[in-house]
């Protein structure tokens, strides 16, 4: 079952056709697509037209040049499925049907790049409006066609019946038909059926477990847009049969899952617009289906594809995107979205800022936070002011005998102050003198002070700087780390100490404006944590991540890289490699499972953003293993991130988490990493790195596995994997 998988997945031709089905339902699943196709040969010759249609257009699209990868995808086919399955349910068979059904695909062809290029232009899908036009000129041009006769069995459903009643796979089909269940759920499932121009209630319900299957989100959806729909459509005193004929009540879920959850990020807010749109939707097809009788024509999923570009168009015109997040990296999988969506926003919503580091090497005291009571007030609130103190909190050694306190006393006087970030030296003021202890100069409040200028709108100042310790000058390119000037006792400052703020404009004294620190030591007695974007508390000891060099060499993943681990009982090899794509993103790539681990390295952490492929794959372990990974030895520091749900979770809990994830998340993934050896505190050449995934529901875990990562010889030299009684160990192949 497996290598049938595979095969299909790696078919070029099998899988753009299995596409074209699934995409009907928003999907890229395998499964769900063979579904859908064995559902349409309920009615053998109707599933042969689709199936052709599907064929057809992508071989037309191919040799005309267009997009391999949309063909694959289905872009093409999956209106071509639908007018397939159209022209199969209403044309009989003969020799002109056969060209007119071939001049119809590529009439679908042509208005599908049409308006594919036309929507682009407004950032909008253009849904199933091919397939409607293409149904709508075959439809009109019939009439004219002595050689096209239409089918009326479907119209005539006794005499068909009464035609088929001794065939055993009619019986079959029609097997649920006469199934005892609710009314609703009768229509819902004739309703899934019809929307691939099928009557059975038994091909509605495996649609119907084939989307369950799929997404439970979807399904949920599916389900919610059909009921308000039947509720409404009995609210209004619309006749509720009727949402089983000519795609009317598909189009009712077609739009929950558009709407609810592929085109916007699954949440509440998504699911009450699906709700408030519902009767909009209705109105619009009782209207189009008036205007289009007139002409004798179908509306089919008209009204959907019309409400949901409508809609889509509308929110491209908001100035704030508050509630309804529109989904940028689709991912064909409502679960994979929302999970991903959720993680990312915890892991990441800070990462569009520059990664500003503190000013200065070695610990520091934060004497005064933001909003400190003292002078961070008002337009100067976010700021921080920085000394150095010993063990007694003194910020200066105690005089001796017949000695006085002076600047020099101070342990942070003429102590280096370094870059926060790269920049451009925007100004400096160097005039002012230094004060004694204790004294202040208000008339020149600042100090002598430096402005960097980050650009795009970021500027830093640091003030109190030591008169004539400069070592840049204006107009000088600066990186991260650069020695700058040294810590002094000019302006308002009564003792030596390092005021650090960041702002929008370049002017000395501006107002200041809250920014996190991207990494810092924080430590409270002999216990230190990490901290990752965040702003030091008043009070806090806190210093810059130092790195090591064994672990920026062993995690030195730069694109051309290759790895190569063999597994130490089977000797098998595993490579790897490294690349960056069309986006800029750096990922590990495996070329056996088909797999792909997105990952960062800003000289202080390795972390990983995304994975895509084989979650039985090496690389997957390896994701899990090395998921945040700081590139400083602190042998105490445990380090602690979340995974997204979709990639580690138990089965059944994941089944049921998914339906309410939109809403609540009651499982958590968590990720922590230890450092477990070290051959040396000061400089190791030989670390070993513990990890550990697990999910929990509050304190119960349902799911975990260890890891091990053994470092040495500048690379990762040893990996192992230890899942319940399992214990799987590979080795670097260079070593």
């Amino acid at each position: 079952m497996n290598k049938l998988y595979a095969d299909i997945k790696n078919n070029y031709w099998v899988q753009s056709t299995m596409n074209s089905y699934s995409l009907m339902f928003f999907s890229l699943n395998n499964v769900f697509a063979l579904v859908i196709l064995l559902v349409t040969f309920f009615t053998p010759y109707v599933g042969l037209c689709g199936l052709v249609s599907v064929v057809l257009i992508n071989l037309f699209a191919f040799f005309l040049g267009f997009n391999r990868d949309e063909i694959r995808n289905g872009i093409f086919g999956f209106n071509a499925l639908f007018l397939g399955l159209a022209l199969g349910y209403e044309f009989t068979f003969n020799a002109p049907f056969v060209a007119l059904f071939i001049t119809a695909v590529l009439t679908l062809l042509l208005l599908t790049v049409w308006l594919k290029g036309l929507f682009t232009i407004y950032n909008l899908p253009f849904l199933s409006f091919p397939f409607i036009l293409s149904y709508w000129v075959v439809s009109l041009a019939s009439s004219h066609l002595l050689g096209i006769h239409l089918d009326e069995n479907h119209i005539y459903t006794v005499n068909d019946t009464m035609r088929h009643q001794d065939s055993s796979f009619y019986q079959l089909v029609h097997s649920a038909d006469t199934l005892n269940i609710f009314p609703f759920a009768l229509i819902y499932f004739k309703t899934l059926a019809g929307t691939f121009f099928q009557s059975g209630v038994l091909g509605g319900i495996l649609v119907a477990l084939g989307l369950l299957y799929f997404s439970r989100i979807a399904f949920s959806l599916s389900v919610i847009g059909f009921f308000f729909a039947y509720f409404f459509y009995s609210v209004f005193g619309a006749d509720v049969t009727d949402l089983n004929y000519n795609l009317v009540g598909a189009n009712f879920i077609f739009l929950a899952i558009a709407i609810g959850c592929f085109f916007l990020i699954p949440n509440t807010y998504s699911y009450i617009t699906v709700i408030v749109l519902i009767p909009v939707l209705i109105l619009i097809a009782l209207a189009f289906s008036k205007i289009l009788g007139i002409l004798q024509l179908k509306a089919y999923s008209l009204s959907f594809s019309f409400v949901c570009t409508a809609f889509l168009f509308m929110l491209n015109h908001r100035w704030l995107q508050k509630y309804l997040h529109v989904v940028t990296l689709q991912y064909f999988s409502a679960e994979k979205t929302i999970y991903k969506y959720l993680n990312s926003i915890q892991r990441f919503k800070n990462e569009h800022l520059y990664k500003i580091s503190l000013p200065f090497s070695g610990e520091w005291n934060v004497s005064q936070g933001y909003d400190g009571k003292i002078t961070h007030l008002g337009d100067w609130s976010k700021a921080l002011d920085f000394v150095i103190v010993d063990s007694k909190s003194n910020t200066y050694r105690e005089p001796g005998f017949r000695e006085t306190i002076s600047r020099e006393s101070f342990y942070c006087y003429n102590k280096e102050i370094l870059a926060p970030f790269d920049g451009y030296v925007y100004d400096i003021i160097n005039q002012v003198e230094e004060n004694d202890v204790g004294d202040m100069d208000t008339e020149k409040n600042w100090g002598n002070t430096v402005i960097l200028n980050h650009l795009n709108g970021l500027f830093s100042q640091i003030s109190h700087i030591k008169k004539d310790s400069f070592t840049v000058f204006i107009g000088e390119y600066v990186t991260k780390g650069t020695l700058l000037a040294t810590c002094g006792n000019s302006g308002r400052s009564p003792e030596p100490h390092i005021h650090f703020q960041l702002q929008t404009t370049p002017l000395v004294g501006a107002k200041t404006m809250p920014y996190p620190i991207s990494y810092f030591i924080e430590r409270k007695g002999i216990e230190k944590t990490l901290k990752i974007s965040a702003v030091p508390d008043e009070g806090s000891f806190i210093s810059n991540v130092q790195v090591n060099e064994l672990l920026i060499l062993s995690f030195s993943f730069l694109p051309g890289h290759k790895m190569s681990f063999k597994n130490e009982k089977t000797l098998e090899n595993i490579n790897w490699e490294v690349f960056t794509d069309a986006f800029n993103r750096t990922y590990i790539y495996c070329e056996k499972s088909k797999s792909y681990a997105y990952f960062i390295n800003d000289g202080v952490m390795l972390y990983f953003t995304d994975f895509e492929g084989d979650k039985n794959s090496l690389l997957f372990s390896f994701y899990l293993a090395a998921y945040r990974q700081l590139l400083g030895y602190y042998e105490n520091i445990k380090i602690k991130d979340s995974v997204p749900l979709i990639h580690f979770n138990n089965k059944i809990v994941q089944f049921f988490q998914d339906f309410v994830a939109p809403f609540y998340l009651f499982t958590k993934a968590n990720h922590s990493s230890t450092f477990a050896y070290a051959d040396n505190l000061y400089a190791p050449q030989h670390l070993i790195i513990n990890t550990e995934i697990e999910t929990k529901l509050i304190h119960y875990t349902f799911k975990k596995v260890n890891f091990e990562l053994e470092l040495k010889n500048q690379r990762v030299h040893r990996f192992t994997i230890h899942n319940k009684n399992k214990t799987e160990s590979f080795i670097n192949s260079n070593d």
